[in-house]
């Protein structure tokens, strides 16, 4: 009887045993997974917003950028700001004095150039992932540029209030635009293709390609 009392005593403790190592186990699987899981990057399509500065890059065919650059050298670019926020690429003051000598030749523009203020420019957007989540390709949807300029002093009349006019460019984007998260670089690329003064179509119009290279600061 005794026995058959340490046997059943034997048995229980062999039980408890196992039970105490089985979830030990389980809690050190689950610890496990979870730890896996937090190593697990999380994607989202608003990692591309915040604040940018880079270069731009202005080329058409009366307007080299290759001018201001020695021998061998690469072009600078002019320096760019820009928020990126709510599917909009937000450029504050866009440098476009290469474009109004591209509309009205060098010697032109310097007055006009002068009688600007700042030229700030939004470019709506829609985001997707690319295949391998390792950047977001920003769908470029540009709208015309508007550039207000007062008429120089020099060509009005004596007494005639500083005429306002509007230069409306039209701007395309042929490819989408990119943010790498590697390095956290925004490029993207779009054209001026055509050029309103007032309400007449200005003629002869060079095509003028704008190239962004920022990186989030």
């Amino acid at each position: 009887m005794k026995t058959l009392t340490k046997m059943k005593k034997v048995c229980c403790f062999n039980r408890f045993v196992l039970l105490a190592i089985t979830l030990s186990m389980v809690t050190s699987f689950t610890a496990c997974s979870s730890d896996d899981d937090s190593d697990i990057p999380v994607y989202s399509l608003k990692d591309v917003d915040g604040n940018y500065s880079g270069t731009m890059l202005t080329e058409s065919t009366p307007v080299s950028p290759l001018a201001n650059a020695e021998e061998g050298e690469e072009p600078a670019g002019a320096g760019v700001t820009a928020e990126v926020k709510d599917n909009q690429i937000m450029i504050k003051k866009l440098p476009v004095n290469d474009l109004i000598k591209s509309i009205v030749g060098e010697e032109n523009a310097g007055a006009i150039i002068k009688n600007l203020g700042d030229i700030n420019y939004n470019i709506p957007y829609t985001p997707t992932f690319d295949e391998s989540k390792s950047n977001i390709l920003l769908q470029l949807k540009p709208e015309p540029l508007d550039i207000k300029y007062t008429e120089p002093i020099q060509v009005q009349e004596e007494g005639q209030e500083p005429a306002e006019n509007l230069i409306t460019v039209t701007i395309e984007a042929e490819k989408n635009g990119v943010y790498t998260y590697d390095g956290k670089k925004l490029a993207f690329v779009i054209k001026a293709t055509g050029v309103k003064v007032g309400d007449v179509n200005f003629p002869n119009f060079p095509v003028t390609t704008f190239t962004f290279s920022m990186v989030k600061k």
